[in-house]
């Protein structure tokens, strides 16, 4: 059984184990592991077993190299070892059906007690944070995630992700599309919380010249602009009754027609979407259809809240450091004490990675100018994050009443954008807002 981790610009893009005794990596679709880019060959490589062992052969034109040596014609395979096939990089493991040996990276340590010794999260010798795409973790739950990506990929059926705000839902979707043969072409999201109700048909579908007043020439949509890709729709649940006929329909048929237009347009548009929203109660009580459900749902991916794959949290924080070295242009690597690590992992996170990620870089600012988070930096500020969860405070969303949204937008001259700064959300979630307190922003605004 071979397991192989292929990484391109230092991101795992395929994640798989073949348990046969002939292997093939190429670009041609036909291979066991596909590599779409010009510089390799249709059959690059052959991996066969010989007896309890593995031989690799070359069958390229442009070569490549085994544990950063050149193979000329043939080479036994290491029971783990890596693969450089430009632009790609594989690590490639042995295993025995019934034993799993360490892959290539170091654990980080998490009992360690000495507070001289502080983590250094983005340069540990040796250390790889994995990915899927953009997605960090390698718990059991996200493993399962990872495969349910790769099974679904280059299928066309409609995925239905799940999740509390902040697991990552997104990151998911663009997964799904990045390793499917439809990663050449767009990758398309869109907030249906964050359409205005009477926009939503033309942002999806388009119009022509004329359809409406202000309309001066024709636009494409949502739909019609992620042709041959990906159309993510984020929050599926807040669309309207006439949203959710219309759409039903292009699922259906795979054509719709631009508002303002009598010609059908066909296209090859791949849908995920996603939901935090309980949907089988929306079914229940009408607010949303159920043959559009059952057709968005012909495959579900359900993520876990960080709380329940507390084990990912170190490699997340190594993530997040990496990432914000570079947004605050920090010189020195940034470090985090192991009590400092053990306390984040005993959070609850009731705003899962976007919370984490804001606690880091609140800290990380704080910890200034020598960028070393340790336990009393860290609990200096946790009254939103380390307590149980009915005491956690209610996030800005929350807050938000009809009463004070209306306030906030009269005193602001009735701009969206002012509104969502002060009021610390984004301008989606301000649409959100007027939609479910049925606030008519033209009409108000003219009083």
């Amino acid at each position: 059984m071979l397991e192989f981790r292929v990484f391109l610009d230092k991101k795992l893009i395929i994640s798989t184990t073949i348990s046969k005794g002939r292997v093939t990596i190429g670009r041609s679709s036909e291979n066991d592991i596909v590599l779409q880019d010009n510089h390799i060959s249709r059959l690059h490589v052959v991996i066969e077993q010989d007896s309890n062992e593995f031989r690799l052969y070359d069958r390229s034109s442009n070569g490549l190299l085994l544990d950063g040596r050149r193979v000329t014609d043939n080479a036994l395979l290491p029971h783990q070892c890596r693969l450089d096939i430009y632009p790609f990089e594989i690590d490639c493991l042995l295993r025995n059906e019934d034993t799993t040996l360490p892959l290539l990276k170091k654990d980080i340590p998490l009992v360690q007690k000495s507070k001289e010794n502080p983590l250094n999260m983005t340069s540990q010798p040796g250390a790889t944070t994995y990915h899927f795409g953009m997605i960090v973790g390698e718990s059991p739950r996200m493993k399962n995630i990872y495969q349910l990506i790769e099974d679904v990929a280059n299928t066309t059926a409609t995925v239905l992700i799940r999740g509390d705000h902040g697991t990552g839902k997104e990151l998911v979707a663009q997964a799904i599309h990045e390793v499917s043969q439809r990663r050449e072409k767009p990758f398309i999201a869109v907030n249906c919380a964050a359409i205005p109700l009477d926009l939503v048909e033309s942002e999806l579908f388009g119009y022509e010249k004329g359809a409406f007043t202000g309309a001066q020439k024709a636009q494409k949509g949502k739909v019609e602009e992620a042709d041959g890709g990906t159309l993510f729709l984020d929050e599926i649940g807040e669309l309207s009754q006439a949203a959710q006929a219309k759409f039903l329909r292009f699922i259906q048929s795979k054509s719709f027609m631009r508002l303002g237009s009598a010609r059908e347009t066909l296209v090859d548009t791949r849908i995920v979407t996603a939901t935090n929203k309980d949907l089988e109660r929306s079914v229940k009580d009408g607010t949303f259809r159920a043959d559009l459900y059952y057709r968005i749902k012909v495959v579900q991916i359900i993520l876990p809240p960080l709380r329940e794959r507390s084990e990912d949290i170190p490699l997340l924080i190594r993530h997040i450091l990496q990432k914000l070295k570079k947004e605050l242009n920090i010189s020195s690597d940034p470090v985090i004490t192991p009590e400092a690590i053990n306390h984040l992992r005993n959070g609850k996170w009731p705003g899962n990675i976007r919370q984490l990620e804001n606690v880091i870089y609140s800290t990380l600012i704080r910890s200034h100018p020598y960028y070393v988070i340790d336990e009393e930096t860290l609990l200096s500020d946790s009254n939103t994050w380390s307590g149980t969860q009915d005491s956690i405070e209610e996030s800005p969303i929350d807050t938000i009443n009809k009463s004070l949204l209306i306030q906030v937008l009269k005193e602001n001259h009735w701009d969206t954008s002012i509104a969502a700064d002060i009021l610390k959300v984004s301008r989606g979630t301000i649409y959100y807002k007027l939609k479910k307190y049925g606030i008519d922003i033209q009409a108000l605004s003219r009083f």
